[in-house]
């Protein structure tokens, strides 16, 4: 039998096989392997030395063995062919590192494999890396006990003084970081509410200056058609100032004939006043201008309702939604954006309420929206589609579609971190969607975005129906 002795047993340092695998398990091993198989069974340290062999190896044996070490990388068995026998190599792995190398030997008889070499090598790997970690355990047990008692009363004592000044020392520093971490963690949630303050100021800003656009249309034409409609009035009463001497003379003419002609006179007075002032026009235009001027203040009426609606001032907290009324009110209050630019087409399915903050998922609608709007530059779509999907845990879908400039693959995983923007500076803070991605988080949905550069982004929002 060949053991080459291994290195010096130190504490808290790493064993060699020769240490961990003794000499007597490897003899009764092969007495037990050769019961089965005419096989030699041979240890090697990493370094390709041999530790180990049930028949001796020659010089040139051994040479050959570590060239094949310094050649091939065995991580995995590997069979290695020399006249007249074979050789397969399994690895011996410890804590992910290579400690040795188990080599079966065998006569080679042909292609047929005269013995389940592979199963036979697994299975004696297995149980010697059973015996590694049995004995790497005992070692370190053994050689922590020593240290132990070698060190002294007084060395402990000194070691325990230390630690605990040590211990002070930084128990002292963790109690300064702590209050210094809360200080800082403070200031940034206050600047983090005062920021997000910033962006809904803005966001209301830039919504106030699309409602008065909005009002302003029907305004404008309403006080239009106010003007007319006094000009009306002012001819009518022209008119009427002719009737009146009309009226007395046809009185009169009851008792004097010769009054016909003075009323043939004024008749034809009046005829000169309606031509003058286009009777028949001012009659059919001002069913026109009144219908007109009512559907201007019914518009402004909507609109008035729409951000009542959006801004759920009615009802306050949680409340029953409509998901498709919430998104059409925000369309309706957003409208300036999309005129002659973008196209909405929606998909609306029927759907359940849902219990939720109102005025939250409609600024979530409006954010989107509102980026949506910014992405098509010039002319696009935005398509909306809504669905209920029923299950174990129903929920609303929502998709907002657009066919705007995309989002570039490497800021896909960036988009709902808070002040991630795109935009140009000036024109958001980046708190738009890391809002809506809080507000739809805190009602137990999620929100995806996919996107392909040039061709548009899909938000998908899905929220849970509750009861």
């Amino acid at each position: 039998m060949v053991l080459h002795v291994g290195e010096q047993k130190n504490f808290d340092r790493e064993y060699g096989l020769t240490e961990l695998v003794s000499t007597s398990v490897l003899d009764d091993l092969c007495v037990e392997i050769e019961k089965i198989a005419p096989v030699s069974l041979i240890m090697l340290l990493p370094d390709g030395t041999p530790c180990y062999a049930n028949r001796s190896l020659s010089p040139d044996e051994e040479a050959s063995l570590r060239r094949i070490l310094r050649r091939e990388q065995i991580d995995t068995i590997k069979t290695f062919g020399s006249s007249p026998y074979k050789i397969t190599i399994f690895p011996l792995i410890h804590e992910l590192e290579t400690i040795g190398y188990l080599l079966l030997r065998y006569e080679k008889t042909g292609d047929r494999q005269p013995y389940p070499i592979i199963s036979l090598g697994s299975l004696i790997i297995k149980l010697l890396n059973h015996l590694v970690v049995s004995k790497y355990k005992r070692l370190l047990t053994a050689g922590l006990h020593g240290q132990v008692v070698e060190d002294s009363y007084a060395q402990l004592k000194q070691k325990a003084a230390l630690l605990e000044k040590s211990e002070r020392k930084y128990r002292l520093l963790a109690e300064s970081l702590e209050k210094e971490v809360e200080k800082k963690a403070k200031k940034i949630k206050e600047t983090q509410a005062q920021l997000m303050q910033q962006e809904k100021l803005a966001a209301t800003g830039r919504l106030a200056a699309g409602v008065a656009h909005e009002i302003n249309n029907p305004l404008g034409f309403i006080r239009s058609n106010l003007g007319i409609l006094g000009e009306y009035i002012s001819d009518l009463c022209e008119l009427a100032k002719e009737y009146n001497p009309l009226e007395k003379a046809f009185y009169a003419s009851e008792n004097d004939c010769s009054m016909t002609k003075e009323i043939e006179q004024m008749f034809q007075k009046i005829n000169v006043v309606k031509k003058h002032i286009d009777l028949d026009f001012i009659l059919s235009d001002t069913t026109h201008i009144v219908s007109e001027s009512k559907e201007g203040a019914d518009r402004i009426k909507k609109i008035v309702s729409d951000l009542k609606e959006f801004a759920s001032i009615d009802q306050p907290g949680e409340t029953r939604a409509d998901i498709n009324a919430c998104i059409d009110s925000v369309l309706n209050i957003l409208a300036h954006l999309f005129e002659g630019k973008t196209k909405i087409v929606k998909n609306y399915s029927e759907l359940p309420t849902i219990t939720c903050y109102r005025e939250k998922i409609n600024q979530v609608f409006m954010n989107l929206l509102l980026n949506a709007a910014d992405a098509i530059k010039d002319q696009g779509d935005i398509t909306i589609t809504t669905r209920a999907v029923k299950g174990g845990k129903p929920y609303v879908e929502i998709s907002i579609a657009d066919t705007g400039v995309g989002i570039l693959p490497e800021n896909l995983n960036c988009v709902f971190e808070p002040f991630f923007t795109t935009k140009d500076i000036g024109n958001g803070m980046g708190l738009g969607l890391s809002t809506s991605y809080d507000i739809i988080k805190s009602h137990g949905g999620t929100i995806n975005v996919e996107s392909q550069p040039g061709r548009g982004s899909i938000f998908t929002i899905k929220i849970p129906v509750r009861n």
